[in-house]
């Protein structure tokens, strides 16, 4: 079994600086990747419940390689309204889960990080 790549460990370092004061839960793939998920995660007023957890997989060919896709909790929406489009549905790691479609066809390791797209995702969602 392989253990996470050196860029891997890197990107995980830098998830659980940016989420500081959050657990992080880190699951080699064996692949020399890694899943993450972090928990605690405050979606704001709009969304019940407003605390949820976000996932997602860094594969091994990371920093080269897109962070793609983000999965929360199936949380709802307060004001009743659905989900958009890019958000489905789906059973991720054992966990009931909200898909979060958002690829970076234009990723680029000298300046996306799987900490800032985790962010961009937590952002997106939150604002929609």
């Amino acid at each position: 079994m392989t253990t996470p790549t050196t860029a891997v460990e890197a990107a995980v370092a830098a998830v659980r600086a940016h989420f500081a004061g959050k657990p992080v839960e880190v699951l080699p793939d064996g692949a020399g990747g890694a899943t993450l998920i972090i928990e605690d995660v405050d979606l704001g007023d709009r969304y019940t419940p407003r605390t949820t957890w976000i996932g997602f997989h860094i594969s091994a060919a990371y920093p080269h390689a897109d962070v793609y896709p983000h999965y929360i909790g199936r949380v709802a929406r307060v004001d009743g309204h659905p989900h958009g489009q890019a958000v489905q549905p789906v059973d991720w790691n054992s966990r009931a889960a909200l898909q979060l479609s958002r690829r970076s066809p234009g990723w680029n390791p000298a300046r996306d990080n799987a900490a800032l797209k985790a962010e961009k995702v937590i952002t997106w969602f939150t604002a929609a």
